[in-house]
């Protein structure tokens, strides 16, 4: 019933759009089914079974202004705990000659590589489910503004307050599993051979409140001879948190509590990014060397200064299958560590997941409407992988079907491998109107 409602809303607000070219309605609903090949743990999270509605609205106020608003609605039967009514952006732009302002709730995509961007410092993402990533950045309230002068741009964005990035939940399947019972250091002179223990999260600790949490960065583009680049400061936090533990056990050693405590740090960013073509080939690029607190890698909970970059290649292949065309696309994504101290990185450390790292995506058109898609990562260093075929097909005018299933595998410690049992078969229907 809920979906149906839901369903209801978004065609009736179909012959709602304005007929003046100032305002624009616009939005999709969308049924979005998962379901695991393995059960987990029943006190876990094992499938999604949502509806979203999402409303969009444009309004020109002039040759000088206009607004953006983006509304979610979002009922998840299997997940009660992801249904919401959410702001998405709202946000007002001002057109002012050779500068464009931008201010309000705004998300932020950085990059030219496709698999993973270093340069996009700003963006926090909603991380509850590790695979389903695409449409879950997370606006933040600031502020943005661009001057263009030929063929160059200089921007900056001042961002006065600190959003962290959404993290599973300790019941989602996307949480590690830790032991239940663990050796008792004390036996046999005190307690049994093992002790019981439970998990809890503790209050984050979230960047002061005023002028300590304010972060910014700038940016300058430019373009010459049929390349685009940029170079790029950051100075912000980390909005993913480092991981301490905190282990209280009673007198007796009949039981222990385990308690997480994420702390979030501030860090520096110098980065670069480029495209262009070569001959058949879609080249791109793009670099960043972040500078932490943790200079002389004395805090295990705190990054090592670290450099990452990604290097990609496109090439479409024409004529292949019943004169229908194929793309490929590869992207190497590397970590250095200058120096490297052998920091340790655990399976919810998301920063580092990519650390020696091949991906790939393969495009293979069936028609004007419908594609087989296949892509996934191997990651060097660990043995661990990730794969998704699928299919998409555009149904009707505004109607796609999309169809995948991930498959992951590898060595249980690390970090696909951690997840191994989550191999799952994903439906999406979306209606845009």
């Amino acid at each position: 019933m809920k979906w149906a409602a839901l369903a209801l809303v978004s065609l009736a607000l179909v012959p709602l759009r304005p007929a003046r070219a100032q305002t624009a309605l616009g939005g999709f609903f969308e049924y979005d089914n998962i379901t695991y090949v393995k059960k987990g743990d029943v006190n876990s999270i094992n499938g999604r079974n949502q509806g979203i509605l999402m409303s969009d609205l444009r309004h020109r106020f002039g040759a000088a202004i206009d607004a953006f608003g983006s509304l979610e609605f979002r009922v998840d039967q299997a997940d009660p705990s992801r249904s919401r009514v959410y702001l998405d952006e709202a946000y007002l732009n001002l057109y002012l000659g050779d500068v464009d302002v931008r201010l309000g709730k705004q998300i932020y995509a950085w990059g030219r590589a496709d698999a993973v961007n270093p340069t996009d410092y700003l963006t926090s993402w909603d991380y509850s489910d590790l695979l389903d990533t695409e449409d879950e950045r997370i606006g933040l309230w600031s502020a943005w503004a661009e001057y263009y002068l030929g063929d160059w741009s200089f921007a900056g964005a001042l961002v006065p307050s600190f959003t962290p990035s959404l993290l599973p939940g300790l019941d989602s399947r996307w949480w590690p599993t830790f032991p239940s019972n663990v050796p008792n250091p004390a036996y046999p002179e005190v307690g049994s051979p093992t002790v019981p223990v439970s998990y809890a999260m503790g209050d984050p600790a979230l960047p002061n409140s005023g002028i300590e949490s304010v972060q910014y960065v700038v940016r300058a583009k430019g373009s010459t001879r049929g390349w685009d680049f940029s170079v790029s400061w950051f100075n912000g936090f980390n909005n993913l948190p480092g991981f301490d533990t905190v282990v209280a056990a009673d007198s007796g050693l009949t039981a222990g509590d385990v308690e997480f405590q994420l702390t979030y740090h501030r860090r520096r960013a110098l980065g670069a990014d480029f495209a262009t073509t070569l001959g058949p080939f879609g080249v791109r690029g793009e670099a960043a060397y972040y500078f932490t607190g943790d200079w002389n890698g004395t805090d295990p909970t705190v990054d090592d200064p670290y450099l990452q970059y990604a290097l990609g290649l496109d090439y479409r292949f024409r004529d292949v299958v019943a004169d229908e065309g194929l793309l490929l696309l590869v992207e190497w994504v590397q970590e250095i560590k200058l120096p490297d101290r052998g920091q340790v990185y655990g399976p919810l450390d998301l920063q580092h997941v990519f650390r020696k790292s091949l991906f790939g995506r393969a495009e293979l058109n069936l028609g004007a409407y419908s594609k087989l898609t296949l892509e996934g990562v191997v990651n060097g260093y660990a043995g661990d992988w990730w794969f998704r075929p699928g299919f998409d097909w555009s149904v009707a005018d505004g109607v796609q079907l999309i169809a995948q299933a991930d498959v992951l595998g590898g060595p249980v410690d690390s970090f696909f491998g951690t997840y191994r049992d989550n191999s799952r078969v994903h439906v999406r229907m979306r209606y845009s109107f």
